[in-house]
């Protein structure tokens, strides 16, 4: 059985040992479960070589709209931050607010600092869910590279509404810490997500390039 440290870790391995232990300071091993969260995320089990939309997923824009973009991301990662700070800016403009495609983000963190990250934007909630990945992503550099990460998320997180004791009640819910690792371990065991960002446009893999001249190319030949 591989484990995982605070860097990069095996992805290819069918069976994976994912734990809160190796994301969070402290914290006993935990299986991933298979209960549910009542109104907020659960762990969901993989059913198809394709990704499909859950019910729990955090989608912006239209959940009605004519085309699917499924992200899976860490919030470390450089190349994620640039996709959000560049092409994604316009795909938001051109099609998500225009109602023509929808974006389900999914958690794919790489370390430590990464499910943090993670868990200060679900504590958010749903309403203020993308607000906060945004913010994550554009201070990225600030607060992944500070002397103590998780004092910077503490800080990001008041400037947000999210207070250290709400924040820190979040890093101790197990259920929700679950949540997140099994968005990890479905997509890299089932959909062969091995780096971020990764995204499926209608359920298949996009492996062109991620600037917003080929990204809008390939979309406006799904409509």
């Amino acid at each position: 059985m591989k484990s995982y440290t605070t860097t990069i870790s095996s992805r290819e391995e069918r069976k994976l040992a994912v734990s809160r232990r190796h994301f969070v300071v402290s914290g006993a091993t935990l299986p991933l479960a298979a209960t549910a969260l009542a109104g907020g995320m659960v762990p969901f089990a993989a059913q198809a070589a394709e990704p499909e939309m859950q019910d729990t997923d955090r989608v912006l824009g239209d959940r009605d709209a004519p085309l699917t973009i499924i992200e899976y991301a860490s919030m470390t990662c450089p190349h994620c931050a640039s996709f959000h700070l560049g092409s994604f800016v316009d795909i938001k403009e051109n099609y998500i607010d225009t109602g023509k495609a929808k974006l389900v983000f999914r958690h794919f963190p790489f370390d430590r600092y990464a499910f943090q990250a993670s868990v200060l934007a679900e504590c958010s909630g749903p309403d203020k869910f993308f607000a906060v990945t945004d913010i994550l992503f554009k201070r990225q550099a600030e607060w992944a590279r500070a002397s103590d990460p998780t004092q910077a998320l503490i800080k990001i997180g008041k400037q947000a509404g999210i207070s250290q004791s709400k924040f820190e009640a979040c890093l101790a819910d197990e259920a929700l810490g679950e949540a997140i690792l099994s968005q990890r371990l479905v997509g890299s065991t089932e959909y062969k997500v091995n780096s971020t960002p990764t995204l499926f446009i209608e359920g298949e893999k996009y492996e062109q390039n991620r600037d917003f001249p080929t990204l809008d190319s390939h979309l406006k030949s799904l409509l």
